[in-house]
């Protein structure tokens, strides 16, 4: 049997139910996890409710909103010390399907990602932004279910979105953790970007689920706040290429700056130039996570 333990940041997760909702759902699992909860600092009675509701878990407050990344390396850095096998990061507004784990594990071979189909809250369709994940899967899924009429076990694919991950630690020990510059929302996708370099592979396992209550990205206030500052920070620091395709890529967002669709009071040429001075200001932290996230070795998580 085989260590997992799942990690859960919570930021007011008494919303629509989130936090009860996540849990059902883990003690419903055909293979029991050590859970870890680090919450960012909730205000809505989060704090109150998760110890008393749930005493088994491994309960981390933090006294202020670490962000999304952060919060996850402080329950990466628990499990990696107390020996875990597996980490699953999982959001608080999901929820898995009984047999998710056990599929997961079934299908891992120690050293990928695995994920599995992320649906919408009530299960009636497939997540919109999960869809973009499905583009490298899709033509084999699509032969295998109209030709075949059979999925395969698991498909290598593109960059999934991290509400539901399944980490060996052998995977953790050499990509590490979640990047500090990225707050909240494109932690994520920095960390897929270091994946593609060191060459490891993400698995989606199709005939299992995970249930994302949200429409779109989520918050959308969250999502849109600081946005094209995260748009250009992305291109930065993507060890997958170098400074001409980096300012290539950010010739494409100014251009993007100029269109209709997306002029707002966070794309217009003003900010572009507002968030270029901030990149500049942390070249050398850019410049300095370049250099460490080239390295295998367990980045960001401090042992």
């Amino acid at each position: 049997m085989k260590k997992v333990f799942t990690i859960i940041v919570a930021y007011n997760a008494m919303h629509r139910g989130w936090i009860d909702r996540c849990m059902k759902s883990l003690r419903e699992s055909t293979v029991a996890t050590e859970t870890i909860i680090v919450d960012n600092g909730s205000t809505d009675g989060t704090r109150e409710h998760v110890p008393q509701a749930f005493p088994d878990v491994i309960w981390m407050p933090q006294e202020k909103n670490l962000g999304f990344g952060q919060a996850n390396n402080i329950g990466i850095r628990y499990a990696l010390e107390h020996d875990g096998d597996y980490v699953l990061l999982l959001n608080q507004d999901a929820a898995l399907a009984p047999d998710a784990i056990e599929k997961m594990l079934a299908v891992s071979d120690g050293e990928s990602l695995v994920s599995p189909l992320h649906l919408n809250g009530d299960g009636s369709c497939i997540d919109e932004m999960f869809r973009c994940s499905l583009r490298n899967a899709h033509n084999l899924m699509n032969d295998d279910l109209l030709i075949r009429h059979q999925l395969a076990p698991c498909y290598e694919t593109g960059e999934i979105c991290a509400a539901c991950w399944l980490m060996p630690v052998a995977l953790i020990r050499k990509i590490g953790g979640f990047n500090p510059l990225f707050f909240h929302y494109s932690e994520d996708s920095n960390y897929y970007h270091r994946m593609v370099y060191h060459g490891v592979k993400t698995l989606l396992v199709p005939n299992t689920f995970m249930y994302h209550d949200r429409l779109l990205q989520g918050n959308m206030q969250a999502f849109n706040h600081h946005r094209l500052r995260r748009d250009l920070l992305l291109e930065a620091c993507d060890i997958n290429q170098g400074f001409i395709k980096c300012l290539f890529r950010w010739m494409k967002i100014l251009i993007r700056c100029y269109s209709k669709d997306l002029h707002s009071h966070q794309y217009h040429v003003g900010a572009f130039a507002t968030q270029m001075l901030w990149i500049i200001w942390h070249c050398r932290k850019i410049a300095k996570s370049r250099k460490s996230e080239k390295n295998i070795a367990p980045n960001w998580l401090n042992i």
